[in-house]
């Protein structure tokens, strides 16, 4: 019998460590890769080829929190970001570079970093899509260097440094959801280790 409950112990982890990983991959699926710094965006849009989908937002900005909740966390908002490279930056600079008023301002751009159509104001995720569309309808873009060089993008005239990520800035997925695993593998785990414990007495 104990080497019964010993195997089934062994499972039990097990299911605990697969879900853990099962819930980083939903997790996952449910959010837009973000890059927190312009530079390194622009850098890597240019070396993949991608065109840019540009976030300038602030952490006091009331319609940047509901893009944040409700724009960034749409399903279909999140599948179309595949084909881009997705910059989120908080701050002024690269708004000032981008002659914005207020936040938030949503930027597309070729990989070379020359400007598609810009919005400055809160956007649904309706118009978000839409605006992701026109972008990749105009695939291929012509380059004009072929290897891709940085240089030919606009960049900030100051140095820039990386942005943290907020909590805000992330699209949350379903919430809790990726949680359901492990909590179900850890109750497993625990009743099997109790009945152990109780037929050692």
């Amino acid at each position: 019998m104990s080497r019964f409950m010993a195997v089934i112990t062994v499972l039990a982890v097990f299911f605990v460590i697969a879900s853990s990983f099962l819930a980083i991959s939903v997790k996952a699926q449910n959010e837009i890769t973000w890059v927190y710094d312009y530079p390194t965006g622009m850098k890597a849009a240019a070396e993949e080829d991608k065109p840019v989908m540009i976030y300038i937002h602030e952490d006091w900005c009331p319609r940047c929190r509901n893009m944040d909740q409700n724009t960034w966390t749409d399903g279909e908002v999140i599948q179309l970001s595949s084909n881009f490279v997705n910059i989120n930056v908080v701050g002024t600079e690269q708004g000032t570079l981008y002659n914005y008023s207020k936040p938030p301002l949503i930027v597309f751009t070729d990989p070379q970093g020359r400007v598609i159509v810009k919005q400055n104001a809160e956007l649904s995720a309706s118009q978000v899509t839409a605006l992701q569309r026109q972008v990749l309808a105009q695939a291929p873009f012509s380059s004009s260097s072929a290897t891709g060089n940085p240089s030919t993008t606009r960049t900030p005239t100051t140095n820039a440094t990386a942005i943290t990520p907020s909590v805000s800035a992330k699209a949350v997925g379903v919430p809790g959801f990726e949680a359901i695993p492990s909590i179900v593998g850890i109750s497993i785990a625990a009743l099997v280790l109790s009945r152990i414990g109780k037929s050692q007495r």
